[in-house]
């Protein structure tokens, strides 16, 4: 039975050579198209220059290393890859086209942009050099092409790095401008207002008032960022203590911050009024304001502990260390609020002292800081613009010209290297295309190809009949090739009825021309050869042609016998071939599928039946008519031509399912007319020259006894058909 779908074809060694063996010569056919084009285009193209000029490019190192001053602030090094594609820009092609444009009248080059990016090929030779090729028709185009983009591209690249010091200079410069006004506004300001308030010396009489205010709020700032760090140690480590356990905390005795702050102080303040004393007399402000502080100071000394009550942390094992750092660490933070505290109040002190100057000292103070710092932002600014202005003048590119184009070098194309290249191009298009249409063709050609895609059991192979004999060669030429697959068949189709007898065989194809008629006729013979009585029946009744074969007349047939006008023994026409008669198909009906499907040709066959050992019909094709499939219902088996290179993997999917639904009993298939001329299935067939069966007396046949005529088809099976089994086993 057949398969419902065609199994997966799965190519191999040899079947790929069978393709090359069968498409050869449209293989050869499409590489020479391909070499004759190859061969033609060398022949025909332009010749070409190249002139090649190499820049290199000297990158900074990366890693560890001193930098100066020059290549401080420099971008990152760019890589190779991009420089090349810079080469090839419009901006550097178009500069070069500039320069071209610029050389003396006889040796001035009008060449676009474009133009010139079209001849170009740069590329990268590692590490740092970059080959700029330029082809060209024109011998001197190609040189001052590949020369001057070399240039344009040294020169865009010193001008890139040079923007980089001017816009620094640029920048500067207006700031040092910007700088120099505020600094002789300032100025003005510091003399108007000395001649409007009339002070003489200010500084001198506010500088120790100033430098202490200064002293403090540092010393207030410098406790203020200690306490924060404190605080934040503090409130680190109780986070890492929190994560690992408890902790007991209690207090105990500690010296107090505060105490140590202002016992500090006072000291400094002491100092301070001796020096005070020494300089003034002691009804001076200075030195009244300096003893107040003193005994401001002695007092909050006398009224604050020395000792005070600190936290104590009892370790936890766990976490023995931590809570020592959280001891410490807390400690630090009592010891710095005491000194911010000490330092605010002292700072407060100060800043009532302030209070009471003049507002003249604190707006001569404003315009003094203001001053100093436009002043000293003025000379920095000074230095840095010096610095860029030096860096802008020695400032040069990271790109050179190390070999300048000298000498165009002519491209010459190869002919032989063109033919070669074109035969691989067009034997590899010819080899694909041949298997891209192996692989779309479902055209069965071998036996490889029928058993993939179908189940049915191979009854035979008939190779194509290429001598001069006729279609009847088992007759014509009984020692040929063809007569000899004819005979295997024979032997086959006992082998496949050894459990299974049958007397009546339908013989069909898929399409028209695929040879059925002719197997029919050969194998009819073929069996009467082997002493069988056999009649072959014209079951054509559209186009017949087994009289045709035989030579015989067609005046009455199949069509005469069914309507009833003569009996079917009157009917049956003896041929050359003993043992064999035909019946022929007779006078064309209207209607033929009618006339099979009939019961008196039900009983036509029951007939034949009765007059010899085998009945043989051939029929016309099944897929397009009706006729075969009438018949196969009514016959023991039915056999199937298929030609190999014409019938489709399709088509005998349909043929099977016709039978099929018919329920007609598919003996098997014979693959015909297949092509043995290639070294792929010459292992099918042998040529039998001491072949010697000779045909068997038909009288003999028709009178021997049933015993007799076993005896002599096992003869025939040890005999002339053992080389059908050793293929049928093959």
């Amino acid at each position: 039975m057949a398969a419902e779908e065609s199994r997966p074809r799965h190519l191999g060694l040899p079947d790929y050579i069978r393709i090359l063996s069968k498409r050869k010569w449209f293989i050869l056919i499409v590489t020479a198209v391909g070499m004759l084009v190859g061969g033609l285009l060398a022949l025909s193209s332009e010749r070409l220059y190249e002139a090649t000029s190499l820049v290199i490019i000297q990158q900074r190192p990366q890693g560890f290393f001193w930098v100066t001053g020059e290549e401080a602030g420099m971008p990152p090094n760019v890589a190779m890859e991009t420089h090349a594609r810079i080469v090839r820009s419009s901006d550097v092609t178009q500069l070069a086209s500039e320069k071209l444009q610029q050389l003396p009248t006889d040796s001035r080059v009008i060449a676009t942009s474009t133009e010139i990016q079209d001849a170009l090929n740069v590329s990268v030779i590692e590490p740092d050099l970059l080959r700029i090729d330029a082809t060209s028709p024109d011998r001197r185009r190609a040189l001052l092409f590949a020369n001057y983009t070399a240039f344009a591209f040294v020169e865009r690249n010193l001008e890139d790095r040079q923007r980089e010091s001017r816009d620094a200079r640029e920048f500067l410069e207006r700031q040092v401008a910007q700088y120099g006004t505020e600094v002789e506004s300032i100025i003005e300001e510091m003399t108007a207002f000395a001649r409007d308030s009339g002070f003489v010396d200010i500084d001198s009489e506010i500088g120790q008032a100033v430098q202490s205010l200064a002293a403090y709020e540092n010393e207030e700032r410098q406790a203020q960022r200690e306490l924060m760090a404190a605080e934040a140690r503090l409130a680190e480590l109780r986070q890492v203590r929190g994560s690992q356990g408890d902790y007991l905390v209690g207090e105990a005795p500690a010296p107090n911050p505060e105490w140590t702050t202002l016992q500090a102080s006072l000291t400094e303040a002491r100092i301070g009024l001796e020096k005070l004393q020494s300089q003034y007399t002691g009804g001076n402000p200075l030195v009244l304001d300096q003893q107040a502080l003193v005994e401001e100071l002695a007092a909050r000394l006398a009224d604050t502990p020395q000792l005070v009550r600190a936290e104590s942390t009892r370790a936890n094992p766990a976490t023995t260390g931590i809570e020592g750092e959280i001891k410490a660490a807390g400690v630090a933070v009592q010891e710095a609020r005491a000194r911010v505290a000490a330092a605010q109040g002292v700072l407060g002190g100060v800043q009532e002292r302030i209070k009471d100057l003049p507002d003249a000292r604190q707006q001569w103070q404003g315009l003094t800081d203001r001053l100093d710092a436009a002043r000293e932002a003025y000379l920095s600014l000074q230095g840095e613009l010096r610095q860029a202005r030096l860096s802008e003048a020695v400032k040069k590119g990271n790109a050179r010209v190390v070999d300048q184009a000298q000498e165009p070098r002519e491209i010459q194309t190869s002919l032989l290297h063109s033919l070669l290249f074109a035969l691989a191009i067009g034997l590899f298009i010819g080899v694909g295309l041949s298997i891209l249409l192996e692989a779309l063709d479902d055209t069965i050609y071998s036996v490889d190809d029928l058993q993939r895609v179908s189940d049915l059991y191979l009854l035979g192979v008939v190779p194509l009949h290429m001598d001069d004999a006729g279609p009847l060669v088992t007759v014509d030429a009984p020692k040929s090739p063809s007569a000899e697959a004819y005979r295997t068949l024979r032997s086959n189709i006992r082998f496949s009825l050894f459990d299974r007898p049958a007397r009546t065989f339908l013989i069909t194809s898929a399409g028209s021309g695929e040879g059925k008629s002719v197997t029919t006729a050969n194998l009819a013979v073929a069996q009467a050869h082997s002493g069988l009585s056999v009649i072959l029946v014209d079951a054509d009744l559209r186009r017949p042609v087994q009289h045709k074969l035989f030579g015989v007349p067609s005046e009455v047939g199949v069509t005469n016998v069914v309507v009833g006008d003569m009996s079917v023994a009157e009917a049956l026409t003896p041929t050359e071939v003993p043992g064999l008669r035909l019946l022929t198909s007779g006078p064309v009906p209207p209607n033929p599928a009618e006339l099979l499907e009939s019961e008196q040709m039900t009983a036509v066959i029951q007939e034949l039946t009765q007059l010899a050992d085998l009945v043989i019909f051939d029929s016309p094709p099944a897929v397009m008519l009706t006729d075969a499939t009438v018949l196969a219902a009514k016959l023991d088996r039915t056999i199937v031509v298929a030609e190999s290179g014409q019938i489709t993997e399709r088509a005998l999917a349909d043929v099977e399912r016709l039978f099929r639904h018919a329920r007609a009993d598919i003996l098997g298939i014979v693959l015909n007319k297949l092509r043995i001329t290639g070294g792929d299935y010459h292992y099918y067939y042998y040529y039998y020259s001491d072949y010697s069966e000779e045909p068997q007396s038909p009288r003999g046949a028709r009178n021997a006894s049933g015993s007799e005529r076993k005896a002599q088809d096992l003869i025939d099976l040890n005999s002339s058909d053992e080389r059908g089994r050793d293929d049928l086993e093959a």
